[in-house]
């Protein structure tokens, strides 16, 4: 049995308060576990008390309490919310001891720690129920409704199998005694006669390395086990759509795994994927859906739509066909190493890839040879005892291929044609091309005990002789604190330090990249995080500019992203002590979420409040709503037009897109079919008909015609072929492709050729169209990183390079990019763009500070918009302010030259107007049952590729962002807006104990005391009374109901300047006047009035804005907000003022004095 042990904890100093510190006391066994987040002794460690507590950074904790019988029964996160308070995850089980509702987590407010006894309404259900009010529709007072948990309903047998998996939210809860409810079930069976097809492997002669397919009539009855899965979209009347069935033999292996879809003929057709394995228990063939099994397989389905593999004697994978590519061969050497690989194209040039490795296994230099030799040849001689298995670092460098390498060349291949990257470890002894230890890194020395470590590396630019070198320096904990990248070919230097705090989370960099003779460009980055090691903000400063808040991100008490705050530039306070700061965002960017996690808005989807973008998402609402995740619809406004735009989307069972239908029908996507591998046989758009794009219509009818496999020969396009996709051929194939199944030819572009590298990457495009003829040549380093683009522009070229995240053209800078958005270079110093993105990483709309006073003026630089798989509306909101960024859907870099019109994911080039890829995928092997081109599984609207290698979901990036911020440089996570204030001041009170003691007296919502002769004097001295009264009488219709909402407001005002809370209806010890002020809140409310709060402007550095609308529906709006007030107004025309606004709805009705500005006392 687990010992009870005592759980000490630490003095936490929270948004300003004193938060005590708590023994955790239960007769509960449980586990503690404690994560020190500073240095600490051992002695500290087992000393951990109130009394040595140093701050709340010094530990993460958790404890997990357990029954009788071992079993969990609840586990807290001590501390873990953002307000410091412990949050909870309740654990129960049934009579048979299994846990068939998973609860959801909740912040508790119970001693830090301790054991809650929960009940499970008013702590779980009241929380979530008034959280996401939504998913619980009709559920009014009955607690017990609310299914804030996950659920398995299991079967009545001893083997406990799960039947049925509910979710949380109303729409997904498990009902047991009804098919209809919107959860996944499960279902088991056997296979019957005739059902699935039975597929063996033979060998011919006897030669393992000679397999054979062969279809051997079906499986008796009986002999596979059959799991049913229906998705949460299933109802009874789909049948066997919404279903997928995984048929599995006596081993456990996969044979056949088939899902639906429907036909035109609305009938549900089998999609079947068969997977067969070889005696010795290898995957020697998948056969995908469109091979047609009830005939056998044909020797060209199996080349042009099958997997193959082929293993050795010892079951080494050494050859393997993807489908549609020529074969790819592996060779191993004594250790199983592979160390030669070839495809198709390489084969063609008699080229092999080679890798050789170091004693630990560990990559040594990689290249290419050339060699015409047989594959048994080269197996035999790699195989050979005449060299060695392994390469030996050395002091001095050996040339191999023109390269100078540290390494021994005792490996085969002796060889070499071309070194293409070499890796270093354990020391530094090679060519580190300048790039010297600095000794100390922000006060940390570098360590010399780098063993077992990779010190740098050189990577190839490809076609060249060039090579970029990276040296990696480290601190004593063997964590990487500087970075040295020289890159010959463009001639730059990229340095980066970094600041560590005691568990490696990154404080500080500090960045130079110089190119050529140019002036070093210097950029700090600065992070803080909570008690929980959550990214609260990232600021950055260029050279001597001011600091630039990139972003400042706040989490709901669970931890979810709720709000970031964006750009702005930071100024330091006094508080007194000098612990206060204040950060003014440009703009507030406000996420909202389902109960399932599921982003629902950006901004409320609206620019109502003052947001130059909302998006909305919807999901199971709407008139057809979907349940298992896909999307219903999407909903956008920009504060160029403030036009609500929108599409609903519909599915086929196998979660392909069908339709998407445009509010306006302008931008209508529908027709689209597929076959078996879900490449898409039509598609219809409406769109834009003429070049200035106000006449809209059909613009593309589009039939797809493809070869036996996934390649597609030509694209017929019935509707406008001047706009959308461009037919621009009718004779013949539109398309040809090279061995490795890249496509080469593409006559509707007029591209006559495309040459890849041996990363099947384009290096040379060769168009000749309407628009011009030329070539865009495309460099690369050896990892297929692009470092340089040429491309043609009338009658000279345009070379933009790619200094990772510096872009310059024809040798100027243009940009570099920041984790909001991107820095442009001006005549007269850097300028920082934010960016809105979609829940797909397109870029919608791009901003920026324009003003040239410290009132900030935002001007939107550009919006796009697009249809389903990518292609670019036109029609609205197309100007662009300053330059063209050819950056947008998935936010990937366009290709725009020469009419090319594609999109760089950096692994493959993607067409939009086909929604299909030029080149195979990779990681093809991932999506056996999908075509080898397919963009994100025919589901563009949920899913993105951000690489081209492979699928994500949407929202990954938001979800994860903790992790992935800035590249993945550093770890973050969510935010809190610590300090007293919550208003204009987003800084840490960490000083006096009167601040404490204020803090806590203001947050609790007591303004007694000093609070309250300064909310009265704030009230009664600053003119804000007389405004009051004068506005009364001034303005039209029910003056006195509308006045005393003025009042009200006024006094909500001043209390949130001081108390940064929600105004109390029964603040008492305040003045007559505020008491008045006060108490007619709840009177207005009475009489049918709202008061609603709205979001605040951080750009006019807003601390409340509310509209107020009286039983009769007339409106004010009251704002108080800091920003240059002309002198007409009251202000002195010159800087910025804290004041007052009162505005009648309209606003143009507005008779109140100074048009409703009141300049108010800081």
């Amino acid at each position: 049995m687990i010992n009870n042990k005592i759980i000490h904890s630490i003095v936490m100093l929270l948004m300003g308060l004193q938060v005590q510190a708590q023994v955790v006391l239960s007769d509960k066994n449980y586990v503690h576990t404690t994560v020190p987040q500073t240095a600490v002794t051992i002695a500290d460690m087992e000393n951990v008390s109130c009394a040595n507590a140093n701050d709340v950074d010094n530990t993460i904790e958790s404890v997990t309490y357990y029954d009788g019988l071992g079993r969990p029964i609840q586990q807290r996160a001590i501390k873990a919310s953002p307000d410091g308070k412990d949050i909870v995850t309740h654990m129960q089980y049934d009579a048979y001891g299994r846990q068939a509702k998973q609860h959801l987590p909740f912040e508790a407010n119970n001693t830090i720690g301790s054991y809650k006894t929960v009940d499970v309404n008013t702590d779980i259900n009241a929380y979530y129920k008034n959280t996401y009010s939504d998913d619980f529709p009709g559920i009014t007072t009955n607690l017990g409704d609310v299914n804030a948990y996950s659920e398995s309903v299991f079967e009545a047998s001893p083997l406990n199998r799960v039947t049925e998996q509910g979710a949380p939210g109303k729409a997904w809860k498990a009902d047991p005694n009804s098919d209809t409810d919107h959860t996944i079930k499960f279902d088991w069976g056997t296979n019957v006669v005739n059902e699935v097809v039975n597929f063996t492997v033979a060998f011919t002669g006897g030669d393992t390395e000679k397999p054979e397919l062969v279809q051997n009539n079906h499986y008796a009855p009986n002999q596979l086990v059959v799991t049913i899965t229906k998705d949460e979209n299933w109802i009874p009347a789909d049948g066997d759509l919404h279903t997928t069935k995984e048929y599995k033999d006596k081993q456990g292996r996969v044979i056949l795994k088939r899902t639906y879809a429907s036909t035109p003929l609305a009938t549900s057709e089998a999609h079947d994927t068969y997977y067969v394995y070889d005696r010795y228990g290898n995957l020697t063939y998948v056969i995908p859906p469109k091979v047609t099994t009830v005939d056998g397989v044909s020797n060209t389905e199996l080349s042009e739509l099958c997997y193959q593999y082929t293993y050795d004697y010892r079951n080494r994978l050494i050859e393997k066909k993807i489908p549609g590519k020529g074969k790819e061969y592996i060779i191993y050497n004594t250790l199983d190493q592979p160390v030669f690989t070839q495809d198709a194209n390489l084969r063609a040039k008699n080229r092999w890839l080679f890798t050789k490795y170091d004693a630990f296994g560990r990559v040594a230099y990689t290249g290419l040879i050339e060699n015409g030799s047989t594959v048994a040849l080269l197996r035999s001689r790699v195989s050979s005892s005449t060299y060695e298995t392994y390469e030996t670092k050395t002091t001095s460098p050996i040339t191999i291929a023109g390269t100078p390498v540290y390494y021994t060349k005792d490996v085969y291949p002796v060889s070499i044609h071309k070194v293409l990257t070499i890796n270093y470890y354990d020391d530094y002894t090679f060519d580190i091309d300048g790039l010297t230890s600095p000794g100390t890194v922000y006060g940390k020395t570098i360590d010399t005990n780098i063993k077992s470590l990779p010190t740098g590396s050189k990577v190839r630019i490809l076609d060249t002789n060039d090579w970029i070198t990276t040296v990696t320096y480290y601190d004593d904990k063997s964590r990487p604190i500087y970075v040295g990248s020289k890159n010959a070919y463009l001639n730059t230097t990229d340095i980066i330090e970094s600041k560590l705090d005691f568990v490696g989370k990154v404080e500080e960099t500090t960045t130079r990249h110089t190119k050529g003779s140019n002036a070093t460009i210097v950029t700090i980055d600065q992070f803080t995080y909570d008690h929980m090691g959550r990214l609260l903000t990232q600021t950055q400063q260029i050279n001597t500019q001011d600091t630039e808040q990139i972003v400042s991100n706040t989490y709901d008490a669970l931890g979810q992203l709720k709000q970031k705050d964006v750009g702005g530039t930071s100024t330091p306070l006094s508080a007194g002590d000098g612990t206060l700061s204040v950060v003014e965002g440009l703009h507030t960017v406000d996420y909202t979420y389902n109960i399932r996690g599921w982003l629902k808005t950006i901004n409320e989807g609206t620019t109502a409040n003052g947001d130059l973008f909302g998006f909305a998402l919807e999901y199971n609402t709407g008139i057809n709503p979907l349940y298992n995740g896909n999307i219903f619809a999407t909903s956008w406004q920009t504060a160029n037009d403030n036009v609500t735009r929108s599409y609903n989307y519909t599915y086929d069972a196998l979660n392909r897109i069908i339709t998407g239908i445009s509010n306006d029908g302008r931008y209508n996507l529908s027709n689209i079919s597929y076959d078996k591998m879900g490449n898409i046989l039509s598609l219809n758009r409406t769109g834009h008909l003429n070049e200035t794009a106000t006449a809209f219509g059909v613009m593309d009818n589009l039939g797809y015609t493809y070869d036996a496999g996934n390649k597609l020969l030509k694209v017929a396009d019935t509707g406008n072929t001047t706009f959308g996709f461009k037919d621009g051929t009718n004779t013949n194939d539109d398309f040809t492709y090279d061995d490795n199944g890249n496509m080469v030819i593409d006559r509707n572009k007029g591209i006559t050729g495309i040459t890849y590298n041996h990363l099947n990457l384009p290096k040379t495009v060769s168009i000749s169209n309407a628009q011009g003829t030329g070539n865009i040549t495309y460099i690369y380093d050896a990892t297929g990183v692009k470092v340089k683009k040429i491309a043609p522009s009338g009658s000279s070229l345009i070379e933009t390079e790619y200094a990772g995240k510096y872009v310059y053209k024809n040798g100027n800078l243009e940009f570099f990019n920041h984790p909001e958005g991107y820095v442009e270079k001006e005549a007269d110093g850097y300028k920082y763009v934010y960016q809105f993105k979609d829940h797909l990483g397109s870029i919608r709309l791009s901003y920026k500070d324009v003003s040239t006073t410290s009132t900030p003026q935002l001007e939107i630089q550009e919006e796009k918009n697009y249809y389903p798989f990518g292609l670019q509306m036109k029609g609205f909101n197309n100007t662009i302010q300053g330059r063209k960024h050819n950056y947008g859907y998935n936010g990937k870099e366009e290709q725009n030259d020469l009419d090319f019109n594609t999109l760089d994911y950096g692994a493959r080039f993607y067409d939009p107007a086909l929604g299909r890829w030029f080149t195979p995928d990779a990681l093809a092997e991932k999506y056996y049952s999908t075509s080898t081109y397919t963009y994100a599984l025919n589901n563009p609207i949920l899913y993105i590729d951000p690489d081209g290698n492979q699928v994500a979901m949407c929202c990954e990036e938001l979800k994860s962002f903790v992790a992935n911020y800035a590249s993945g440089a550093w770890q973050a996570g969510g935010d809190m807006v610590t300090g007293i204030a919550t208003g204009t001041v987003t800084g840490i009170v960490t000083g006096t104990q009167k601040a404490v003691e204020v803090g806590g007296q203001l947050l609790d919502g007591d303004i007694s005391g000093a609070a309250n002769s300064y909310v009265n004097a704030l009230y009664e001295t600053s003119g804000a009374q007389s405004v009051v009264e004068t506005g009364q009488a001034a303005l039209q219709g029910d003056a006195n109901a509308i006045g005393k909402t003025v009042v009200n407001a006024v006094a909500a005002v001043m209390t949130r300047k001081v108390a940064k809370s929600k105004p109390s209806t029964t603040t008492p010890k305040v003045s007559p006047n505020v008491q008045k002020a006060l108490n007619t809140l709840k009177e207005i409310t009475s009489e049918g009035g709202t008061v609603k709060p709205n979001k605040l402007k951080r750009g006019f550095k807003q601390e409340l804005n509310q509209t107020i609308t009286d039983k009769n529906g007339k409106s004010l709006n009251v704002r108080v907000e800091t920003h240059v007030v002309e002198k007409k107004f009251g202000g002195n025309g010159k800087t910025p003022q804290r004041h007052m606004n009162v505005e009648t709805v309209p606003a143009k009705k507005n008779k109140l004095p100074n048009n409703g500005h009141v300049i108010l006392e800081d």
